[in-house]
């Protein structure tokens, strides 16, 4: 058992590596650790050592080459302000980033590897950067609990539940290039640190708060509030009056401290002031905070992300508040003004759920607040109660791990998601193909269906087999003898100037899964395709078993009145698909409905 707490951090490093393992492909386009926004957050490094380009230029360059050719990963990082085109992001991560990346270019060079930044030894090392600084941060998770009054055993414990009750997981081994493990790692040993001050008095400490809290903030301004949580941490723990204070009466620790700090600042200041002339821009174009209209509960329990809803071990840690009032009023109403300015602050962003894939990213930077609170709560228990609260605590652990792997293999969609979305993905292990459209959005419906059972005219009908059906007793089999099932050929109906969707649903079976099995939906006008839609199915279509899926897409706005559109299932590969019981709407909807179309899932009207 010593042996186990002793080398906890590494355990759960190995943990994430298997993880990262087995769920990522960073060799393929479409799974590359550099994603989303860490695009945006990388490209400081491959503009400044390769491209010599501070005006990232380069973009179309590693999108083309790396990244899917349908480009729906493309992230649009460059704000364009007058005096020149900014990176919205700020350069904290770059600055994190630096030795890897340094690490990464020279082996390129030895290991063949194309030398532009984007090839797999640097998408690699920037995966293995998120595992190291996850790794340090658990490391100094451990010995700030130990320092508020956790025994070896609880510390260790308490770490496990970070790293796998909670979507820090999800944010280190699927979304290593988010900024947020660093955030987790770079708080708490700021946290660590304060804790180190305040006991001992030596300088050094106060010097590495201080470069810290700068790093803290070149990252994420907002998480500068964190300098709030000095004064929680001073009540909280031992300390050296006498030597604390005399090292802050000496001029040098201080001057060192305040120079580094203003050094790690400038940096995106000097960034921008090169690139526009101006020392002081805002990045982030018309994305602005509400200050007004706070998302104060719903960043907290609503089913689109809200952090306790996906997080539960962080609101059952909120009953360490009570073991902290106990021991420090102070502590505690300082504590509470700091999570309500950063709640508050965190849900006035505009789009205040942050696109989260999986819970509410933006509370992963702290914590280590949760881990200190959950160290109150069990020290609040005597020893039945505290031996309760760690098979619940541990329950809630395993939780989170299912939902994990549901979120990591997408059986949660990547986006907005409501109360009937979390539902019907609650008990899935895999991605479902549906179609979230309230009937509030809908101003009028055009339906037709086919069973399969009788000729309705429709395409393709020679491929109607007995051999298997879902309902009835025929359905229609797409095979390499026959690659395209039956389908609906029609004219559109409704004006150019409607906002259109088409949806399609059916039931499908393969007797082994699909490689290349699409429902397509292809436009055409005058006679010439003009917008070629596939929905791939092996994502959906489960081995020998009916499978429901559902999908939509947007009517093409410049179409002309008397434009078509042919519908089908089409399957290249040597898998038999079966399709049964299609049905197809064509709807106009309401002007005002605000929707998306992410792989095949229309989310609902907001």
């Amino acid at each position: 058992m010593k042996y186990l707490v002793r080398h906890t951090p590494e355990i759960l490093l190995l943990i994430y590596i298997f993880l990262f393992l087995a769920l990522r492909h960073p060799g393929q386009s479409w799974d590359r650790p550099v994603n989303s926004d860490g695009k945006g957050y990388y490209a400081y490094l491959p503009a400044l050592f390769i491209y010599h380009d501070p005006g990232f230029h380069f973009v179309e360059y590693y999108e083309n080459k790396y990244y899917p050719e349908n480009r729906y990963q493309f992230k649009e990082f460059r704000e364009h302000i007058s005096g020149g085109p900014v990176n919205k992001y700020f350069p904290g991560l770059a600055v994190l980033w630096l030795p890897f990346f340094l690490i990464a270019h020279l082996l390129s060079f030895l290991l063949g590897f194309p030398a532009d930044g984007y090839s797999l030894v640097y998408q690699i090392s920037i995966q293995f950067a998120a595992l190291f600084y996850f790794w340090l941060g658990i490391v100094f998770l451990i010995r700030l609990l130990k320092k508020t009054g956790a025994t070896p055993e609880m510390a260790a414990f308490i770490a496990f539940l970070i790293a796998l009750g909670t979507n820090l997981v999800f944010f280190t081994v699927i979304e290593g290039s988010m900024g947020h493990v660093y955030s987790f790692s770079l708080v708490t040993i700021f946290l660590y640190s304060v804790v180190k001050f305040f006991e001992t008095g030596y300088p050094r400490w106060l010097i590495l708060s201080c470069l810290l809290w700068s790093l803290v903030v070149i990252i994420r301004p907002t998480n500068g509030l964190i300098i709030l949580l000095v004064p929680f941490i001073y009540s909280l723990v031992k300390r050296d009056e006498s030597s604390w204070q005399a090292a802050l009466l000496k001029v040098w620790p201080v001057v060192i401290g305040l120079a580094c700090t203003f050094l790690v600042i400038s940096i995106p200041l000097l960034y921008w002031y090169h690139q526009t002339g101006s020392f002081f821009v805002y990045t982030y174009g018309q994305e602005k905070f509400d200050f007004l209209s706070p998302h104060f509960f719903s960043i907290l329990f609503s089913y689109n992300r809200g952090w306790f809803i996906y997080t539960p071990i962080a609101f059952v840690s909120l009953g360490g508040l009570i073991g902290i009032f106990r021991k420090s009023k102070r502590s505690f109403f300082i504590l509470l003004v700091f999570l309500f300015l950063f709640i508050y602050i965190a849900s006035s962003w505009w789009m205040w759920y942050y696109t989260s894939k999986f819970g509410q990213r933006i509370f992963i930077d702290i914590y280590a607040l949760t881990a200190i609170l959950l160290v109150f709560l069990l020290n609040i228990f005597q020893e039945k109660g505290k031996k309760l609260s760690v098979i619940l605590l541990t329950a809630l652990t395993g939780f989170s791990c299912l939902q994990f792997y549901q979120h990591a293999r997408f059986a949660f969609p990547a986006a907005y998601i409501t109360k009937s979305v979390y539902w019907d993905s609650f008990f899935s292990l895999h991605p479902k193909a549906r179609v979230w459209l309230p009937d509030n959005c809908i101003k009028s419906a055009f339906t037709f269906s086919n069973d399969m059972e009788q000729p309705r005219g429709w395409m393709n009908e020679g491929s109607i087999t007995s051999e298997r059906a879902f309902s009835g007793k025929h359905a229609s089999l797409i095979s390499s003898h026959q690659l395209y099932g039956v389908g609906l050929y029609n004219v559109i109906p409704g004006n150019p100037s409607d906002n259109r969707i088409i949806r399609i649903s059916a039931m499908v079976y393969t007797v082994n899964a699909p490689s290349d099995a699409s429902l397509v939906i292809d436009f055409s006008q005058g006679g010439k395709s003009i917008s070629y839609n596939p929905f791939y199915l092996n994502a959906y279509a489960l081995r020998q078993k009916w499978t429901r899926i559902e999908t939509a897409v947007q009517v093409p706005h410049d179409l002309m009145k008397e434009a078509s559109v042919r519908i089908y299932f089409y399957n290249p590969s040597e898998n038999s698909l079966y399709t049964d019981d299609m049905k197809v709407d064509f709807l106009t909807l309401y002007d005002t409905p605000d929707f998306r179309n992410i792989e095949g899932v229309l989310l609902p009207c907001r």
